[in-house]
């Protein structure tokens, strides 16, 4: 009983994080109300994008994992101080505002709560049990075991001659490895109970944001499409849909891929259509084409791929050549990435996990 009451602190603790980082960034919007969903799902990505500049650097000097796990928390813990301190007034009125709504819709934030908790009571007891999925839980146990960061397979625990290249940028496994360290939890419980449970709120919040777009906030839609979205998922769970992802293997960086990155590149294109200059969009973008890169390796192609297959309509429904400029500029990490990771392949670099 302890121990899930602690697992649910670190869900709600994941959802805190977020906000605050987000917060940084939704709080200089004056043209636009704070939002708290937006916040949330921004500060997901900031977060990552943030961790991304502390891992790499400490990954080649070969530092231990409890150095950047403290380095990490110190770093988390004076950006919530901030945040607070800078939009504590926001956070104020966003929750009042909230309470206001509550007590007028008490039905749909029921509904709401009733079935993600329902949806992420059955995704947390699926069995999972695949190589791919085993590669999240290894490499943050072996970090952690090891208190080394990506100098070990996973697999085996043997050690590696060089990183591979691979998994070098996709650290999402890594940051699970620092909060077990600063939380004093197994990685099996986090990545396989609290990450599976932040991912299920994150994927219907975008869901949330998505009905509120196109039904122009009307709530009894909204909550009727965020229930045939999440029911619908678990009638396609093959190797071929995102949903397999979803309710099998939730907490791999793939999942987040195609289970949060995908529908919220086409929540964004709505949002565009209505207001091709509203710079929340494009901040997101931004975040979105450095943060997806954190999750999963795979996010060189398909982040570059997804984007141009919504901006360029885009750009010529709203006769913008800005829009495809600021498109080739999001899609350049990614295409960075894959074209490293090629090189690499082919044998023009390595990067040894010792000294040379």
């Amino acid at each position: 009983m302890l121990l899930m009451f602690y697992g649910f602190f670190a869900v709600i603790l994941n959802l805190i994080i977020f906000f605050s980082f987000g917060s940084l960034i939704t709080g200089c919007f004056k043209e636009h109300r704070f939002s708290a969903t937006l916040s949330v799902i921004m500060g997901f990505f900031l977060y990552y994008t943030l961790f991304e500049l502390f891992c790499i650097p400490m990954t080649l000097k070969l530092q231990p994992l409890h150095l950047l796990a403290w380095i990490w928390g110190a770093f988390v813990a004076v950006v919530i101080i901030v945040s607070v301190l800078l939009h504590h007034k926001k956070w104020a009125g966003l929750f009042r505002e909230t309470r206001d709504l509550i007590g007028k819709k008490p039905l749909f934030f029921a509904f709401c709560l009733i079935f993600i908790g329902a949806e992420a009571f059955i995704i947390i007891h699926c069995y999972q049990f695949t190589l791919d999925a085993a590669f999240y839980v290894g490499t943050a146990n072996t970090s952690l075991a090891t208190d080394s960061i990506n100098i070990y397979n996973p697999y085996t625990g043997m050690w590696q001659d060089h990183f591979e290249m691979r998994y070098f940028f996709a650290n999402y496994a890594i940051n699970d490895a620092v909060m077990c360290c600063l939380l004093k939890m197994h990685p099996l419980i986090w990545t396989k109970t609290v990450m599976e449970f932040v991912v299920v709120i994150l994927f219907n919040l975008v869901m949330y944001r998505m009905g509120r777009a196109l039904f122009k906030g009307d709530l009894l839609k909204t909550g009727l499409f965020m229930f045939l979205t999440g029911f619908m998922s678990f009638f396609y769970s093959t190797i071929y849909t995102a949903q397999e992802f979803f309710v099998t293997r939730t907490y791999e960086g793939k999942t987040l891929l195609g289970s949060v990155v995908l529908p919220l590149i086409m929540l964004v294109y709505i949002m565009l259509l209505k207001d091709h200059r509203d710079i929340r969009c494009w901040w997101l973008l931004f975040l979105m084409s450095i943060g997806s890169l954190v999750l999963s390796n795979s996010a060189s192609m398909l982040f570059p791929g997804a984007l141009l297959i919504f901006m360029l309509p885009l750009m010529l429904l709203k006769k913008d050549l800005m829009i495809g400029v600021k498109t080739g500029l999001l899609m350049a990490p990614g295409l960075a990435s894959m074209l490293l990771y090629v090189l690499y392949v082919k044998g023009y670099y390595v990067i040894y996990t010792m000294p040379r």
